[in-house]
């Protein structure tokens, strides 16, 4: 193949598959421009026994795939940072104080006994629950179902 037949090649394997990896702020220019470049990368590893459009079309097709998965999330605006701030919380200790009261007097329990009923809660609590657990913790919705299952765990392992 000539140099210009494998451009126009790779440009049009980059046309097909830009729309369907558009996402966030990048558009089907700029996908197609990542693409081109993956498959210009991508020439060095080529096969020359095979068709040049298969491989580009799976090469590229993977390469977005990871591109996108990589750059999906915006760190620094809108929905996207919520979604951020979730996946964080799943992962760090959740701050319960908020939900533990004394008997009449409506305050905050010492914390000694906060971190007493979170660590037999984290020892005990079933680990199907514990994404939902950290979710509500976190102060996220979750089904009311979900809610009073999980709220019903938290009281028999306290004896409640």
């Amino acid at each position: 193949m000539s140099q210009q037949e494998v451009i126009d090649t790779i440009e049009q394997v980059a046309r097909r598959l830009a729309p369907k990896f558009t996402f966030a702020y990048f558009g089907v220019e700029d996908i197609e421009q990542e693409a081109f470049m993956m498959g210009m990368e991508a020439l060095e590893r080529y096969d020359e026994s095979k068709p040049l459009e298969n491989f580009m079309y799976v090469h590229i097709k993977n390469r977005l795939k990871n591109f996108k998965r990589d750059n999906y999330y915006r760190q620094d605006e809108g929905t996207a940072q919520q979604i951020q701030a979730r996946k964080r919380n799943l992962l760090e200790p959740a701050n319960i104080e908020s939900f533990y009261f004394a008997d009449d007097k409506d305050a905050i329990m010492d914390q000694a006994s906060v971190n007493e009923i979170k660590s037999l809660i984290d020892q005990k609590l079933p680990v199907s629950m514990r994404g939902d657990y950290l979710r509500l913790c976190a102060g996220f919705p979750i089904s009311n179902q979900r809610r009073s299952e999980i709220v019903t765990t938290i009281k028999e392992i306290l004896e409640l």
